[in-house]
């Protein structure tokens, strides 16, 4: 603990219990997550039917319930106005809460609620933030999301992939009960994505793979990597404008991922690509282990998009069970002149 830190306990202390009386007014459940120097503000309710507990998680914006409250009783005490962020984790360090001796006559029940401060490890911070970004509020931003972004690729979470595998324990009852979950979640997870690349914490390759045999490679030793590595591939596909070097980059026979989805999609990629650049078809892509399965996939999975993707996929697709776009692979480097123009979308 810094000196300053010390300086600040009994204030901290008195903030936190007079926040947590104010929380238990409202009868709402506050959570700092400590993790390190970054702090996240969480809020949790409740209803109760007398049957069945229904919790919500939410994120705290900038004028949310809990934050409203911690930096209101810090004022009253004396601390800063971002006393949540500079000098509890100072105060707390980086050990279980007991080390600072928090929480102090704070701890809530479903009886009693207020505000907990606890050590998070990125295993809880991270699926906990996830869970509370499903309901994401008018105040809440990218950047409020950046200390888990950075803590989850820390912790090696740098793919929806990874983090899907992560979250799932915590969603499995509630996606199989509420369908439109299932559609916000998969549209949060490309937010996640997103997320990673604008705080430069993506995934990386240390080499653009030349063939699809590279990209299954590649996916055979991180199989986050898949989705970067088809689409660096495809754009060196694109780059390159002679037949011949075009046809050895397809040639070469992959060895299977271990993922049957990506090796339905490499062998897809295979087929399209030589179908749509006049090349021959590699008969590595007519193999049972690159020909999908018996359950169609839809990506991206939009319901109501569902009728399109069965239309306009492609046939080396669609006979993968694979149900996409008319361009599947489309990205900055494919060539304007070669894109498709479905005839009813004039």
């Amino acid at each position: 603990m810094t000196a300053s830190a010390h300086i600040y306990l009994a204030l901290i202390r008195k903030a936190l219990d007079l926040a947590g009386e104010e929380l238990r007014g409202h009868r709402v459940i506050g959570e700092i997550m400590i993790h390190g120097r970054s702090t996240i503000l969480a809020r949790y309710s409740w209803s109760d039917d007398g049957t069945r507990i229904e919790a919500d998680i939410a994120l705290e914006g900038r004028h949310g319930i809990v934050r409203q409250a911690v930096v209101g009783a810090g004022r009253s005490v004396g601390l800063p106005h971002d006393w949540v962020e500079d000098v509890l984790p100072a105060a707390f360090g980086h050990g279980p809460s007991a080390s600072a001796g928090f929480p102090t006559g704070m701890y809530p029940s479903w009886e009693r609620p207020g505000l907990r401060v606890l050590s998070a490890p990125a295993s809880l911070l991270v699926p906990m933030t996830f869970l509370a970004s499903l309901r994401l509020r008018d105040d809440i931003c990218y950047d409020d999301l950046e200390p888990a972004i950075r803590i989850a690729a820390q912790a090696g979470v740098k793919s929806a992939k990874r983090l899907k595998r992560l979250v799932a324990p915590y969603l499995e009852r509630r996606v199989k009960e509420d369908g439109e979950l299932a559609r916000i979640l998969e549209k949060r997870l490309s937010q996640f994505e997103y997320a990673l690349d604008r705080f430069g914490c993506g995934l990386v390759l240390n080499a653009t793979p030349k063939s699809l045999a590279d990209v299954a490679a590649i996916a055979r030793e991180d199989g986050d990597c898949f989705g970067l590595a088809s689409t660096e591939f495809g754009e060196a596909f694109y780059l390159e404008e002679d037949k011949a070097a075009q046809q050895a980059m397809l040639d070469p026979v992959p060895v299977p991922t271990g993922e049957p989805r990506d090796n339905a999609w490499l062998g897809a990629m295979g087929e399209h690509l030589a179908q749509r650049w006049g090349l021959e078809v590699p008969p590595w892509t007519q193999e049972a282990a690159f020909m999908g399965g018996q359950k169609p996939y839809f990506w991206p999975d939009e319901t109501l998009a569902r009728d399109i993707q069965i239309v306009e996929t492609p046939p080396a697709f669609r006979r993968r069970l694979l149900f996409t776009y008319a361009e599947p692979l489309m990205n900055a480097k494919f060539p304007n002149n070669r894109k498709v123009r479905m005839p009813f979308w004039h």
